[in-house]
């Protein structure tokens, strides 16, 4: 549960916003901020509010299920391309048309949503293979301009609940890819573009190109922080990337270069 549910579900005993705040001895607008998820409270500030509310926290420390981490270890014994092509299956030509126009964006996007977390080694099926860009908001334009040349055209828009962020539909070929401009756990898109990873992407004869990819510790927080629901589900197969024992985020940029 992430610290805006826990926030709603406390306001849930039947407290008003503006009551649990004074009760726990916060300012109204911080609370409203918890609960939008614009902003993230400290552990003792969720124990607090829920003090506040009546109830005790309990925080437990629970191991990844360790058949999910024997299924990232699979996923990590093959290359990018070849984890893509096992978990979507006949899904997997309409996602590589998806990552052709992610490699036309090239240098300002950034792979991120489910896609992305089954290219580091996530084992769950990342949907249908819909492609997620993030990019820095001055280079919208410029990203519009490449997706138009590569011949992918705009398919309207979607906002999160909450209405805090907004991503851009877009068609290619077969595929599907969005584009947004702010991710919740990301204030900085150009910091999270020089940490990410150049991954390439060959099927076969068929070479896709190169994509950028953030780390998986990243990864993992902008999960964790999503409003959107389908990042909920790979999010305990980016823990059990981490907990394999075959992931370092230490590892030189070059090694994250990938053949598939």
């Amino acid at each position: 549960m992430r610290s805006a549910e826990l926030v709603r579900a406390l306001r849930g005993e039947g407290l008003a916003q503006e009551e649990l705040a004074r009760r726990a001895g916060i300012a109204r607008e911080t609370l409203s901020r918890w609960e939008s998820g614009a902003q993230h409270p400290s552990l003792e500030s969720l124990d607090r509010v829920a003090a506040a509310a009546g109830v005790r926290l309990e925080v437990r420390i629970v191991p990844v299920e360790r058949k999910l981490v024997e299924l990232a270890r699979e996923q990590l014994d093959l290359d990018p391309a070849e984890r893509l092509q096992v978990l979507l299956g006949d899904s997997w030509p309409a996602c590589r048309d998806g990552l052709r126009a992610a490699v036309a964006v090239g240098e300002p996007g950034v792979l991120v949503g489910p896609v992305a977390a089954a290219l580091v080694g996530a084992p769950q099926r990342p949907g249908e293979g819909r492609v997620d860009l993030l990019v820095a908001p001055e280079d919208l334009e410029r990203v519009a301009e490449r997706l138009f040349q590569a011949d992918a055209h705009p398919d309207g828009f979607e906002l999160a609940p909450g209405g805090e962020e907004r991503r851009e539909r877009w068609h290619a070929g077969r595929g599907q890819l969005t584009v947004r401009s702010v991710a919740a756990g990301v204030e900085d898109v150009t910091g999270l573009h020089a940490r990410a990873r150049p991954v390439m992407l060959n099927q076969r004869q068929n070479h896709v190109g190169i994509v950028r990819v953030p780390p998986v510790e990243d990864l993992a927080n902008i999960a964790e922080r999503s409003p959107w629901s389908e990042d909920a589900i790979y999010r305990a197969g980016l823990r059990a990337v981490l907990a394999s024992g075959r992931y370092s985020s230490r590892k030189p940029a070059e090694q994250h270069l990938q053949l598939a």
